[in-house]
């Protein structure tokens, strides 16, 4: 069956706008999500990832299993990374969310990731713009409408699409579909510009093997 990416989006968006529950931000967004237990195409070349949950030091979210190493903005603080997905099958998807909190209801920044396994969707959904695409639904039911859309912009020395969103905060979301497994970025705060400065302040590193993303490559995969 399709693997639809809609309800991560509408946990996303949900737990944003409840700001205070969020310390469920990660875990919140992925809880709805219905997956078939293997692949949606046996003949699919895409392989499965083994993923783990990756560690954090400090600002610093490392992930070997997945080749990903992510440094967030001064002041943010990462929680505990989690891997979600149909028991007793392969984990489809790995998430881990950083924030600051000026208030005790308050928090202003965020930024959160999540890399998805791409071979539990079908052939035409695996693209970086197919992904995207699903974001948009998803934000669009919670009432964030796209601010800007199909912007390419370089990230970690990579090619990513970036789509802008206005709700009660401001919000950008990066996607980059790569071999095995769709990177998903999302920074939210009050406005663009602090929305910008925290995708300047993130440091990300991919590593082409482990990841199967390719530095040359377009990002539309």
């Amino acid at each position: 069956m399709p693997r639809d990416n809609t309800p991560i989006m509408r946990r996303l968006a949900a737990t944003i706008i409840l700001t205070f529950p969020l310390f469920a931000f990660a875990q919140k967004r992925t809880t709805t999500v219905v997956v078939p237990s293997k692949p949606s195409d046996v003949t699919s070349k895409t392989p499965v990832p083994q993923m783990e949950k990756g560690s954090v030091e400090g600002r610093t979210y490392k992930n070997a299993s997945i080749g990903l190493e992510l440094t967030v903005a001064d002041g943010l603080e990462f929680q505990t990374p989690e891997l979600k997905g149909t028991p007793g099958t392969l984990p489809l998807l790995v998430t881990v969310t950083a924030w600051h909190q000026e208030g005790l209801l308050s928090p202003r920044k965020v930024t959160a990731f999540y890399a998805d396994a791409l071979a539990y969707y079908p052939e035409g959904q695996r693209s970086t713009d197919a992904y995207m695409a699903k974001a948009v639904r998803g934000n669009r039911q919670t009432g964030y409408e796209p601010m800007e859309e199909n912007l390419k912009t370089s990230f970690g020395g990579m090619s990513f699409a970036r789509t802008d969103f206005r709700g009660p905060l401001y919000e950008a979301v990066l996607v980059k579909a790569c071999d095995a497994q769709a990177f998903v970025f999302i920074f939210a705060s009050s406005n663009k510009d602090t929305v910008d400065a925290l995708v300047a302040a993130t440091s990300l590193k991919l590593d082409p093997v482990r990841s199967g993303c390719r530095s040359t490559s377009s990002g539309n995969k």
